[in-house]
């Protein structure tokens, strides 16, 4: 072969290449973002929703992989290639929002008419024909842009790691700009717009710089003086077998290092976003690293091996230090463990695709083949992390079983390289025994910090674990009892949530329908059916209603009842898809007002499909915790008013919160009507069972001298002002408003009472 005497490409052209790909790397996670809480929104908020969803987007990436090598051998001008599909992605985001809009009315159409299963596999077609065009687009970057860059086999490794770094690092820059700034202060689609912007103008720039240099050599070439021999066939059969288990484990890892994080401390979208920056930064990193490091006699799969060892070693030790174990539980420890395992996975990328690429021209076709095993397992152990392991087995002996296939993938890898590296292996593999012998064991290692912190303080409890998240129940003395679900104390026995359904009784004492949208301890559920009202219960948590015994020795009772109903699934989803009606929706969202998906239940849209499935005369009830500062609360005042002809606010009993009545008919929360519903032995004992109601006797007296708001008064009190709205989540997206807050002091009931117009009750 001939050597090339063309001009060589400028450096400085190849440097504006890495930078559009950092700025596409940006805008594919705000994609994700974005497009996440789109598809939350048409198809619920349950765990297999979320799965089809990043199924989906993976999917794409791995069949975009795969084809993007195949052009990549063919093309010649990739350069302009690479451009032509940054601009298609854009163009294809772009129409995505009204896309959106057409599933939701095709998945409400199958919503109602066939079975759960049938329902999964049209929920993942949807999701599929939405996403998967323009992922499968984004996939084809990095093969074709690869074979761009690569002129040796041996710069092979270090140009897939700069481009690999590049687009991953401009990926955690796109999730903090996204989650940090751009949402809170544009809303979604606004957001999105941005993320067009970025593709569309990498992809012209790509265009136009591909004319300016089209004199420079067009494909990678080989170098005759030096090529360092790649592989054998049957350590390239390992090096893939190696990037499915990897993409695997590292997809499974982030799911479930997620959950070791976020417990006790509440998953909130900042907490999310976190995790995910630091798992991308990580990433990026190790990609970088290998282009400093990488040398040809280095780039051994013995290396490879080295790699995915440390990695499984690092995986074990968060669960070491997330357990409490060692007495930390500051969750930035397991994230000071999580950077070091992915900057080895990223260190490890590229190092894979120089063990496969043979010539230069095999470059695109063996990084998208790759990228495609990488891809496939990643869907794989997001899919089995969701669904099986942390049901069947928990968070943490997840995480160490992980940890073991990992350390056994790194001793086949070791024992694949140089001979005398056969006798490394063995300990590898005994250590990964020892992981998965211990991973069998009831050990404070294997619990959460949650499950090891109540039998710590001797606290009868029960721990379940199910593809939501942790629940853990205390039981003992009535006012002593609690529920928690992933770490979070999410309800105590209290008459504030008996309330919600007698004050709404009261006022409509012909009700017999009713809604209550999460179950927690099963309080509101349960007074329901003691009125005689039929009831549904919605619950996100499989495992939540099964604890209700915990709290009420009459439990079974109840869930069994011939009046009764729980519906696991998402809240948002059912009210939207339901053809059922009500007279009272009893909404009581998980706390604190702020946990990432919450907003769902607060939004003018949700408001407004609640009122669609009210009956005549129906109420809904929102419940509003006292922990927001007061512009934040009338936020969610206005957003609820807006909703609503008639709205009445009512300070809580137990000074916890707000209760929020809504109806299109008069509301009138009166002494008869409160008197009729509490005088009887039911409810004497049902009302009488709370441990912060000291007695029954004042009750009605208590709760008109709590009446607080009503209609005119509301819109006094509120004033003009934003909505939360499914574009503007103002709940979930606040760190800048409250940073800037005058007075961020969350509310009180003697803080409420002073701000309340002077016309008030």
């Amino acid at each position: 072969m001939k050597p090339d005497r063309r001009r060589p490409r400028p450096p400085a052209v190849d440097r504006a290449v890495v930078l559009f790909f950092v700025a596409s790397g940006a805008a594919g996670l705000i994609y994700q973002l974005v497009w996440s809480r789109e598809l939350v929104l048409v198809f619920g908020n349950t765990t297999q929703a979320i799965s089809t969803i990043v199924t989906a987007v993976m999917a794409g990436l791995g069949i975009g992989g795969f084809a993007g090598g195949q052009i990549a051998r063919r093309g010649r001008n990739l350069l302009r290639t690479y451009g032509r599909l940054e601009v298609a992605v854009g163009l294809l985001a772009l129409l995505l929002p009204m896309v959106f809009g057409l599933l939701g009315e095709v998945y409400r159409g199958a919503y109602a008419r066939t079975s759960p299963e049938v329902l999964a596999l049209i929920r993942f077609a949807l999701a599929f024909a939405a996403v998967t065009p323009a992922t499968t687009l984004m996939g084809m970057t990095l093969p074709v842009l690869a074979a761009h860059m690569v002129r040796t086999v041996d710069e092979a490794g270090a140009r897939v790691g700069q481009l690999y770094a590049a687009n991953t690092l401009g990926a955690a820059v796109g999730t903090l700009l996204a989650a940090f700034f751009l949402i809170e202060f544009l809303g979604l689609v606004l957001t999105s717009y941005i993320a067009v912007a970025l593709n569309v103008g990498v992809g012209v720039l790509s265009i136009v710089l591909s004319r300016a240099t089209a004199g420079g050599p067009p494909r990678a070439l080989a170098d005759p003086s030096h090529q360092t021999p790649t592989a054998r066939p049957s350590h390239r059969r390992l090096v893939l077998v190696a990037s499915f288990v990897s993409g695997f484990v590292a997809l499974a890892l982030e799911v479930l290092w997620t959950r070791l994080v976020a417990e006790g401390v509440g998953l909130t979208i900042y907490v999310f976003a976190l995790i995910l920056v630091v798992y991308l930064l990580g990433i990026g990193l190790g990609s970088g690293l290998y282009r400093r490091l990488s040398r040809p006699e280095r780039d051994t799969i013995t290396l490879l091996g080295a790699c995915i060892a440390g990695e499984a070693l690092l995986a074990v030790a968060t669960v070491v230090v997330g357990s409490g174990t060692l007495g930390v539980q500051a969750p930035a420890i397991p994230l000071l463990l999580v950077l070091p395992a992915t900057i080895l996975m990223g260190y490890a990328f590229p190092l894979s695709a120089r063990l496969l690429v043979r010539d230069p021209g095999d470059v695109g076709s063996s990084v998208g083949l790759l990228y495609a095993c990488n891809t496939a397992g990643s869907i794989l152990g997001s899919f089995a992390a969701a669904f099986i392991l942390a049901a069947l087995l928990g968070t943490n002996r997840s995480i160490l079983l992980l940890g073991a296939a990992s350390l056994v993938l790194a001793g086949m890898l070791l024992a694949a390289g140089v001979r005398r590296n056969a006798l490394t292996a063995t300990p590898v593999v005994l250590l990964a025994i020892g992981v998965v012998a211990a991973s069998s064991l009831d050990l404070p290692l294997t619990r959460t910090i949650t499950d090891n912190g109540r039998r710590n303080l001797g606290v009868p409890s029960t721990h379940r674990e199910d593809n939501l998240a942790t629940v853990d129940a205390s039981g003992g003395a009535p006012a002593d009892r609690r529920l928690y679900v992933g770490g979070v104390t999410m309800t105590t026995l209290t008459v504030d949530t008996k309330l919600m359904v007698y004050l709404p009784r009261a006022m409509r004492p012909d009700a017999r329908d009713c809604l209550v949208i999460a179950f927690g301890m099963g309080s509101t559920y349960r007074s329901s059916l003691i009125l005689g009202m039929h009831t549904d219960a919605v619950e996100l948590s499989p495992s939540v209603p099964q604890l209700m015994g915990t709290f009420f020795p009459d439990a079974e009772t109840y869930l069994q009842h011939p009046q009764g109903r729980v519906i696991i699934g998402d809240g948002r989803n059912y009210v939207r898809l339901t053809t059922a009606t009500y007279d009272v929706i009893a909404i009581d969202p998980p706390p604190p007002v702020e946990t990432a998906g919450t907003v769902v239940l607060y939004t003018q849209e949700f408001m407004a499909q609640s009122k669609a499935r009210l009956n005549p005369g129906g109420i809904v009830m929102l419940w509003i915790p006292y922990q927001l500062p007061l512009p934040d609360f009338k936020d969610h005042v206005r957003t609820f008013r807006s909703a609503f002809k008639h709205t009445e606010l009512v300070l809580s009993v137990a000074r916890q919160g707000v209760y929020m009545f809504g109806s299109d008919a008069p509301l009138d929360l009166g002494g008869a009507g409160l008197d009729r519903v509490f005088n009887t032995e039911t409810a004497a004992a049902d009302l009488g069972d709370a441990p912060d109601l000291a007695s029954t006797a004042n009750l009605s007296a208590r709760v008109l001298g709590n009446r607080w708001l009503l209609d005119g008064d509301v819109d006094a009190f509120v004033g003009p002002g934003p909505l939360i709205t499914d574009d503007r989540p103002r709940s979930e997206y606040y760190l800048w408003r409250r940073t800037m807050m005058s007075n961020p002091t969350t509310i009180s009931e003697n803080l409420l009472r002073a701000a309340a117009p002077t016309s008030a009750f």
